[in-house]
């Protein structure tokens, strides 16, 4: 645009130079008048245009300063309000993590603490003792029970006959002693008033009393059966009840000979 007019201008000179040489168009003004307007008026238009134009660049100069201005202080602040969002983030897990830490983190025991009764080792019970009651004075045999002092004619039927049967006159009254061998077991009876009353019962097979003890049974297991109220001859113990004795012989803490008698 600004070449255009310098153009326009340029040829008006020429024109009127033009115009003066040849003598056509004359004018009563001079020459040097109409020159002088013809170019002074398109001089003043030719500044006011680069006045105009000049101003228009300052303007959007000024215009392209202050949005880069705005756009820098737009992004800063977004900047530094993301910076500041990091850092409140930041620090709210950090102090999370803090308090969560804190939280989990088992106490260290004391040293004066008291350790709980279901891990403190227990303390050993002492074995059940039992005792001897009536019923223990008595061999099982074949199934059956022949207590001491009982009428053996009561309990020949269910033994059926003897593996040995020996007899011998009686020392204290009319008749004869009698002796049974079932198995392991050897039942002695004496004559009184007619009965065949069982005096000594001795055992050495595979019988058993009436509490379970029988021949190998260790000396704990006696005393877990009858208790520690016994009496020792040599290497027997003996329990007495009522007139009657179990006398258990011990080997090497373990039953080998076994004998009921009474008085």
């Amino acid at each position: 645009m600004k070449n255009n007019r310098k153009s326009l201008v340029i040829a008006a000179i020429l024109a009127g130079s033009i115009a003066a040489m040849s003598g056509c168009g004359a004018s009563d003004k001079p020459t040097s008048k109409i020159t002088s307007e013809v170019t002074s008026e398109p001089v003043i238009e030719t500044q006011s245009v680069q006045e105009t134009e000049t101003q228009t660049e300052i303007e959007t100069s000024s215009e392209l300063s202050s949005e880069t201005e705005t756009q820098t202080e737009t992004q800063t602040e977004t900047e530094t309000q993301t910076e500041t969002e990091t850092q409140i983030e930041t620090q709210t897990e950090t102090e999370k993590t803090k308090e969560t830490e804190t939280v989990s983190q088992p106490e260290a025991p004391s040293e004066t603490q008291v350790t709980p009764e279901s891990e403190a080792e227990p303390e050993p019970v002492a074995a059940a003792e039992g005792s001897v009651s009536e019923g223990d004075y008595a061999v099982v045999v074949k199934g059956a029970s022949i207590p001491l002092g009982g009428d053996m004619r009561n309990y020949v039927g269910t033994l059926g006959d003897p593996d040995e049967f020996g007899f011998a006159k009686s020392c204290t009254e009319a008749g004869e002693d009698k002796v049974y061998t079932y198995g392991g077991t050897v039942i002695y009876t004496y004559i009184t008033n007619g009965a065949d009353i069982i005096s000594l019962i001795e055992v050495t097979g595979g019988e058993v009393l009436p509490s379970g003890i029988h021949i190998g049974s260790t000396k704990d297991e006696v005393i877990a059966a009858y208790g520690r109220n016994y009496t020792e001859e040599g290497s027997e113990l003996l329990y007495e009840l009522g007139g009657k004795t179990i006398g258990l012989q011990m080997t090497n803490d373990k039953v080998s000979f076994m004998e009921l008698f009474g008085r």
